[in-house]
């Protein structure tokens, strides 16, 4: 099932159980294409009375990192699945031990990558937003405003995913994936701060 073709009170529902998905990471991703959608939703009422080729581009841009955010709600959740199948491999034996251990890094690996990806995605709406605030009305300057509110948590919210799987990243592969992440939060950050600096 797609996250993001599910009535939001059975999504509600869901995510309220104790069903370990979906979770954070893929709850962020969904979050942030509701921001994504507010913001978008400020230019396509700017554009209804003046059509220009800069909004008609930002509008695709913003649609597309909708549809991104989407797809990596789901590959959350089947990352988290790749991590509980790899924690669940047996070891009883030094064998077992050595391919669940290489399982789980390769498996944290991924399970970080959605989220960091995720965030990339927010990170660059954050920074569409900044466009938005620039070109829309003023009469909707506060949906984007609110909708740059929904991405900067939402990219918090991702990187916290990241941050929970970076222990068990293989040593060698740990350290580009955090320098990654810090990147990507200092970018959201001066984004978010450029956005409501429209106030």
């Amino acid at each position: 099932m797609t996250l993001a073709k599910l009535v939001f009170e059975d999504l509600a529902e869901r995510t309220a159980s104790d069903a370990p998905t979906p979770g954070g990471g893929s709850i962020a991703c969904l979050a942030g294409a509701l921001g994504v959608a507010l913001v978008q939703m400020a230019l396509e009422v700017t554009r209804k009375s003046a059509s220009t080729p800069e909004l008609d581009a930002e509008v695709r841009t913003l649609a597309e990192l909708r549809a991104e955010l989407a797809r990596l709600a789901d590959r959350d959740v089947a990352a988290f699945e790749g991590y509980m199948a790899a924690l669940g491999l047996p070891k009883a034996s030094d064998d077992e031990k050595a391919t669940r251990k290489a399982a789980l890094g390769r498996a944290a690996l991924a399970a970080a990558d959605v989220p960091l990806r995720a965030a990339e995605s927010l990170a660059s709406a954050l920074t569409r937003a900044e466009n938005a605030a620039r070109l829309t009305k003023r009469s909707v300057l506060s949906d984007v405003l609110a909708g740059a509110d929904l991405l900067r948590g939402a990219t918090a919210a991702a990187l916290r995913n990241v941050d929970i799987n970076l222990p068990q990243i293989p040593e060698a592969e740990r350290a580009p994936v955090a320098a990654k992440r810090a990147e990507i939060d200092e970018q959201a950050q001066a984004a978010y701060a450029r956005v409501v600096a429209f106030k």
